[in-house]
């Protein structure tokens, strides 16, 4: 392990931006030889485990707007990972589905993440990694009750 050592006295929100950013980092270089970006990644994953999605539920599902799920699902079709067709039942809305391309990388794609989570919490314990990400849950919903609290579309 580094000597580099944070101060005490980083808020909460700081320390959640240098663990997003680093991550987002790991995640660009590891996933560049597949054309594919941290933004990305998690569409990736939720279409792996949900086939036939509607794009606009994928926006409400990640909290984003339309726009940046379309710019993200257009690179990832353009790459051949995903399929996008128009639902027949709503001319107006498109259905998503991976494709075989993306099935096949689907276990390294995996791998990536897995292995970022595995580094950075090598010095916990069991009992200490579920207990974080309890109270990493936690704070999550909590940040998403607080935003719907203000009103804003989330």
């Amino acid at each position: 392990m580094s000597d580099f050592v944070l101060p005490a006295s980083l808020p909460l929100g700081a320390l959640f931006s240098i663990i997003n950013r680093t991550r987002v980092v790991f995640l660009n270089e590891r996933l560049k030889s597949y054309n594919l970006s941290a933004g990305q990644y998690p569409v990736f994953v939720y279409l792996l485990k949900h086939d036939d999605v509607i794009q606009d539920a994928l926006a409400r599902y990640f909290h984003l707007d339309k726009g940046t799920i379309a710019r993200t699902v257009k690179k990832m079709e353009d790459n051949g990972y995903i399929s996008r067709r128009v639902d027949p039942d709503n001319r107006r809305a498109f259905r998503l589905s991976l494709t075989s391309k993306g099935y096949e990388i689907a276990p390294e794609i995996l791998a990536v993440d897995q292995e970022w989570e595995a580094v950075i919490s090598r010095q916990f314990s069991l009992d200490e990694k579920e207990n974080l990400c309890l109270l990493l849950r936690i704070v999550a919903e909590s940040s998403i009750l607080m935003i719907q609290d203000l009103g804003e579309a989330v």
